[in-house]
């Protein structure tokens, strides 16, 4: 099998996937679109947007952070899935493969995408650090766990990607 990403030049990320995997990473930008405009408390939102003062006397500060950048944060977020969307959906198929470049800001894009859907299924599976990729099928969560299992992967390689020159 080919690799999924390697770099092309100074600039650019070479994406190939089977169509299969094309079809899932479809579906998931706009999942995590509708998490992030989800007004309210939800936990993978606490998880996405962490608090920016840990200490309990911190609590106003954190408040006022929130108040400045939260939403500047969430635009910053929505335009990288629309980056990632946009680039799913200019790519080319072919018998075997789906091919697209990505320049420099689109291959940021896919990276912090990658690792906000990881956070937030892992945040829906209730799972901890300690998750090493191994899924038990019988669990009624396996196919939601491969799915994180295989986001980590996706990240791993395009990381590798771009550490590369």
């Amino acid at each position: 099998m080919p690799a999924t990403f390697k770099r092309v030049g100074r600039d650019r990320v070479r994406v190939r996937l089977g169509h299969d995997e094309v079809a899932v990473l479809r579906d998931l930008p706009g999942q995590l679109r509708a998490v992030l405009t989800e007004e309210g408390d939800d936990p993978v939102n606490r998880r996405l947007f962490p608090p920016a003062y840990l200490e309990p006397g911190d609590a106003e500060r954190d408040a006022e952070y929130r108040r400045l950048m939260h939403d500047e944060l969430v635009q910053a977020k929505l335009a990288n899935v629309e980056l990632v969307a946009g680039t799913l959906a200019k790519g080319s198929p072919s018998a075997r493969r789906w091919t697209v470049d990505l320049t420099e800001e689109e291959a940021t894009a896919w990276l912090g995408v990658l690792n906000d859907l990881r956070l937030a299924l892992g945040v829906r599976l209730e799972i901890t650090e300690d998750f090493d990729g191994q899924v038990d099928d019988t669990d009624p969560r396996a196919p939601a766990m491969h799915l994180l299992a295989y986001l980590g992967w996706l990240e791993e390689h395009l990381l590798e990607a771009l550490a590369a020159t």
